[in-house]
């Protein structure tokens, strides 16, 4: 009973900055929209959604990771080693099964390894990650001998270019997943275990919770995530290149932050995080159609995630000194009382 009362405090609620970055993006749609007839075709729209689905499912186990107080630089580095298993294993002609089971069970296993050395080596998250980025980016190079994979067959492209009743698979998708996995963290005790974490590690630890265990399964869940977004990307290119995944650590974190996860830890939700996916999708599309160079979707992007920690960081700042003026005031209270 003591450990659901402290939890409970932990437990997410809505945050103001999630709603702000849906507005934003439906501002974005209507904008696009006016601007360029083709942007609301159904093709496009399809396109869109199908581009940004592997980004939108790492995000998830990002997000976790963030409200944790946590960051994962190596995701990139890493699914580009579970791309090239995954190449090699459909060349060989192995069952879509086993590749699948392959794909997920390598991804986890390089999760659980990043959340162990954090654990317990306690070097920081982003040099741990930093180096495991570093140690699996140059297997890419060994993997693939300088030589991309080419010509895959597209035994998971249905996940990507599918249509189900008219709809594109990818939205399926990512409402399974998001559906999910905002009910872990919403609702079951090991999600708000994650909350707690990032509220208070030492009150998390007085609170009974096993801190270890809970930042090994949130780095061995985002490792399986990243092992699934392989198969999307597989199967949307049907290809592996050399520079498989390099910006996609920068994509997911700024895609988390933009949807109002604190950098500090502690909220956010993967709500706003689909938010940040799909802003960024959207904005990248409105881009290509409207002919304008790529180096202004990095400079919103930036500007973007400037604002978001910004406005992050003065939240905190308000709320603490509310709460400092809430324990002043109950002092003068109790002060009062006593003299009395």
């Amino acid at each position: 009973m003591i450990l659901k009362a402290i939890l409970k405090g932990f437990a997410p609620r809505p945050e103001r900055r999630e709603i702000f970055t849906i507005l934003l993006l439906i501002a974005e749609i209507i904008i696009f929209s006016l601007i360029s007839k083709n942007f609301l075709s159904t093709q496009n729209l399809s396109t869109v959604l199908r581009n940004a689905t592997d980004l939108a499912i790492i995000a998830i186990g990002m997000t976790m990771v963030m409200i944790m107080g946590g960051i994962d630089i190596s995701v990139g580095s890493s699914l580009g080693v579970v791309a090239i298993i995954i190449g090699w294993m459909i060349q060989a002609d192995f069952h879509p099964l086993l590749i699948v089971l392959a794909a997920m069970a390598v991804g986890t296993g390089i999760g659980f390894i990043n959340g162990a050395l954090i654990t317990y080596t306690k070097i920081p998250d982003i040099i741990t990650t930093l180096g495991t980025s570093n140690i699996l980016r140059a297997a890419v190079f060994a993997m693939l001998g300088g030589r991309w994979l080419t010509g895959l067959p597209p035994v998971f492209s249905w996940m990507t270019a599918g249509n189900f009743f008219g709809i594109p698979t990818s939205f399926f998708l990512l409402l399974a997943f998001y559906l999910v996995f905002w009910y872990f963290m919403t609702f079951r005790p090991s999600g708000r275990h994650i909350y707690a974490i990032g509220n208070g590690l030492e009150a998390t630890k007085l609170a009974g919770v096993d801190v270890n265990r809970t930042r090994m399964k949130a780095y061995g869940i985002l490792g399986a995530l990243v092992g699934f977004a392989a198969l999307l990307y597989v199967g949307r290119l049907g290809s592996v290149e050399i520079t498989v995944g390099i910006d996609l650590p920068m994509q997911a974190i700024a895609a988390v932050v933009i949807g109002g996860t604190s950098v500090k830890g502690g909220s956010g939700s993967v709500i706003g995080t689909l938010a940040g996916v799909l802003f960024m999708a959207v904005m990248r599309n409105g881009i290509v159609l409207l002919g304008i160079p790529s180096l202004w979707e990095r400079f919103v992007i930036g500007l973007l995630i400037l604002i978001s920690v910004g406005v992050d960081l003065f939240i905190s700042h308000q709320t603490k000194r509310r709460q400092q003026m809430q324990l002043a005031q109950q002092r003068q209270a109790e002060l009062s009382v006593v003299s009395h």
